[in-house]
């Protein structure tokens, strides 16, 4: 794994974190808060932007993620947001954002391997 794709996967792991932050405080919140529903809307775009910065062949390589799901709830929450189902984004939040984090749970210490590595040798280098 190179360093790109390692800081793009803890990019993810921090958006999933915040989710399950946001899961954390119960869907009561979600609809009695709209900055609470809009902060778990904001991160389900957020989670798209940072996988599909992974690239065509990363996502395809990774067949349980599942991309065209969460692409089309960002098209739906960016661009059609007057008709967002707030079962469907709290499902998100609440269920498969975690589930998504366990699939993704090895790379995500690769990644962060990687990223420790990288700042070993260079931080040897700079003696």
């Amino acid at each position: 794994m190179d360093e790109r794709t390692a800081e793009r996967l803890l990019y993810i792991d921090a958006t999933l974190a915040e989710m399950r932050q946001l899961a954390a405080r119960g869907r009561e919140a979600y609809d009695a808060d709209i900055a609470i529903a809009r902060a778990c809307q904001y991160n389900v775009v957020r989670l798209a932007a940072d996988l599909e910065r992974l690239g065509e062949s990363w996502l395809d390589a990774h067949p349980d993620v599942p991309w065209r799901l969460i692409k089309g709830m960002r098209n739906r929450v960016a661009h059609d947001y007057w008709t967002v189902d707030d079962d469907i984004v709290w499902a998100a939040v609440d269920h498969y954002a975690p589930e998504l984090r366990r699939v993704l749970a090895d790379e995500i210490e690769t990644a962060r391997a990687v990223l420790r590595t990288g700042e070993q040798q260079g931080g040897a280098s700079d003696r």
